[in-house]
């Protein structure tokens, strides 16, 4: 499985050169990674873009809704899930709804796609629902966003989802937690360590790490602030300060299709 760290090297890089405009003439082919950070900038800052020159990426992008993406879900394949804003509000009833339908068709890519052995669904289920709750219990951001793809020629799924909200360390201050820097905070959030009043078993960004790269035997990147971290079954988590600032988190994953059984429980933080 080729990895998902060129696609997050590029992104950066799109980052760092992007001030009023952005420019995506050169890209041949986007990830999700690189295409759902560029659609939330660009239509939650009212930002000009450039689109690629290639017509078969221009085509997938404007297939999958970039850059304003869909504001109620409405699934077209059970090979992806195309750009969708949701709220972060939870008191939005209709945001719970498409919650519980984004779960359901993702249940759906795992079943048709990547293999469903036991305990696969209710693995990606948990780490999944744990990235969404994150958005709405701590971003305070007014949007969510969310990109699936499944590669069938290259048998590997990526998702992101991601907000542009108050960061990890942002939420930690609020809370009397500050850690002093994006990356401080972002160690402390791999180590369990809550934000909220009384810590939840199996909840938070330890588990979330431990079923994408252990269970799953995938990569995974977060990026919050300046700080971003990137964990595989064999390395990791590593944190590091990057050049460029995300004003809110970036969680993103690439997980092989998969034929073992997954015991879901062994990878819940204690």
């Amino acid at each position: 499985m080729e990895s998902i760290i060129k696609p997050t090297k590029r992104l950066i890089g799109l980052l760092k050169n992007t001030n009023d405009l952005v420019d995506l003439s050169n890209f041949h082919f986007i990830y999700p990674i690189e295409l759902l950070p560029m659609a939330s900038l660009i239509s939650e800052k009212s930002l000009e873009y450039i689109k690629p020159v290639d017509k078969n990426c221009q085509g997938y992008m404007k297939y999958f809704d970039f850059p304003n993406g869909l504001t109620r879900f409405s699934p077209k394949s059970h090979r992806f899930i195309q750009i969708y804003k949701f709220s972060a509000s939870k008191a939005d009833k209709r945001s719970l709804l498409d919650k519980s339908e984004i779960l359901k068709n993702l249940i759906e890519i795992c079943l048709s796609n990547i293999g469903s052995p036991r305990g696969a669904v209710s693995a990606l289920n948990l780490a999944v629902d744990e990235i969404i709750s994150n958005v709405e219990d701590h971003s305070e951001a007014k949007y969510g966003w969310i990109n699936t793809q499944y590669y069938p020629k290259k048998d590997f799924l990526d998702m992101c989802i991601l907000d542009r909200g108050i960061t990890i360390a942002g939420k930690y201050k609020k809370v009397g937690k500050g850690f002093g820097s994006d990356l401080e905070a972002l160690k402390n959030a791999l180590e369990g360590e809550s934000s909220k009043p009384e810590k939840i078993r199996g909840s938070g960004l330890p588990t979330f790490t431990n079923l994408i790269t252990q269970a799953f035997d995938g990569e995974m990147i977060i990026i919050s602030g300046n700080a971003i971290v990137y964990a595989n079954k064999k390395s990791g988590p590593i944190v590091n300060k990057i050049s460029v600032k995300w004003d809110g988190t970036i969680v993103a994953f690439r997980i092989p299709k998969n034929l073992e059984s997954i015991d879901y429980t062994q990878y819940i933080d204690q």
